[in-house]
């Protein structure tokens, strides 16, 4: 089972957006941002990048999306 921040890191890199992830998740828009900071301060790297009103993943955010979506497919399997 992944840690709740992961799944918002998923929400928000799918959006692209924060307000648009805290909607979906039932979650502040402060949350979400505090999710975000905890996975980047435990990974030692930033995963989203902010550019004005722009949000995407940085690689390592994209390592990360890919390596999470991935573990979540194995976790379907496994309860099938």
């Amino acid at each position: 089972m992944l840690d709740s921040k992961v799944f918002t890191f998923l929400k928000v890199a799918e959006y692209k957006n924060y307000t648009k992830a805290a909607l979906e998740l039932n979650l502040t828009q402060p949350a979400v941002s505090q999710h975000i900071k905890k996975l980047e301060e435990y990974y030692k790297c930033t995963l989203i990048e902010i550019k004005g009103k722009s949000v995407s993943p940085t690689p390592q955010g994209e390592a990360l999306y890919n390596y999470a979506n991935f573990q979540i497919a194995n976790e379907n399997q496994l309860i099938n």
